[in-house]
């Protein structure tokens, strides 16, 4: 028999939902490694686990957004000869949205993976989640070509310090296709989907005590993560940690390490097991 062909997949579908879904503002976006994905089974402790996983599950959490711009992602046409015009493409799309406030430091680490490929989940103020249908019963991602930042690094006359972060389509047109979401059951905006980079530095030249600070700019959050540490001791800094005290009045800690190694925080995920969220050494 000779080998057919169909048109799968080119059927026209033109009936409404029963229950049309009313979209909200998009307030932020969880970037993953190309080709994970977030579980089916979604709850808010599973996200945070992730945010602070230790291998390629790893999440990337940014939000809030503020504003949203769209730029592309329109259908091109052209004239065929004499006979009717036909579509040749979808123009690029990139989906470019403000944050809430100006942060270097995300900035900076968007610009240092400029070349590494991401896909991206979008949210928006009722928790629906919006990627791809990828044939699966597990929602993908939208697969980007390419994120990335801009800002404006100083206050105007008119205006304050602001930052924008932009998606950029891999294939614009795939992602209207397959494009697809779900409500989900779990508040974002409250959670911790994204890791501050900080530095376990010591307050002077010798001794033992130390103090956590942002890696960039320098913000002492000692007084906040500090107390969490010397609670969870010896089992979250790398080396022969011998002890590990927080002293309340002068904000610090006191690691005494045996071997002369100097003692650094341990991954993310250590760190998540103890009750630390939300930053790592880097």
């Amino acid at each position: 028999m000779k080998k057919s062909r169909t048109c799968a997949g080119s059927k026209l579908y033109t009936g409404a939902s029963k229950c049309p879904p009313d979209f909200k503002k998009v307030k932020g976006a969880i970037i993953v490694q190309r080709g994970y994905k977030l579980p089916a089974d979604l709850t808010a402790d599973k996200l945070e686990e992730l945010a602070h996983a230790d291998d390629n599950t790893r999440i990337f959490g940014i939000l809030p957004f503020v504003e949203y711009a769209n730029n592309g992602g329109e259908v091109q046409v052209a004239d065929n000869g004499y006979g009717g015009p036909q579509q040749t493409g979808v123009s690029t799309r990139t989906d470019t949205f403000t944050m809430a406030k100006f942060d270097p430091s995300i900035r900076a680490s968007i610009a240092k993976c400029k070349n590494k490929p991401f896909d991206v989940y979008f949210f928006d103020k009722q928790n629906m989640l919006i990627g791809q249908n990828d044939g699966t019963d597990v929602l993908a991602g939208i697969q980007m070509a390419l994120i990335y930042a801009g800002s404006v690094d100083h206050p105007t006359s008119s205006a304050a310090t602001s930052m924008t972060v932009s998606f950029a389509y891999d294939d614009a047109e795939d992602a209207i296709i397959n494009w697809d979401y779900y409500q989900a059951d779990v508040k974002f905006l409250k959670l911790t989907l994204g890791l501050t980079p900080v530095v376990l530095a010591k307050t002077s030249d010798t001794g033992t005590t130390y103090k956590i600070l942002e890696k960039v700019g320098g913000y002492d959050v000692t007084s906040i993560y500090g107390p969490l540490v010397g609670t969870a001791g010896t089992s979250v800094i790398t080396g022969t940690p011998s002890a590990v005290t927080y002293n309340t009045d002068e904000q610090t800690l006191t690691i005494t390490v045996t071997g002369g190694a100097e003692p650094h925080l341990k991954s993310a995920g250590v760190l998540y097991a103890n009750d630390i969220k939300g930053i790592e050494e880097a």
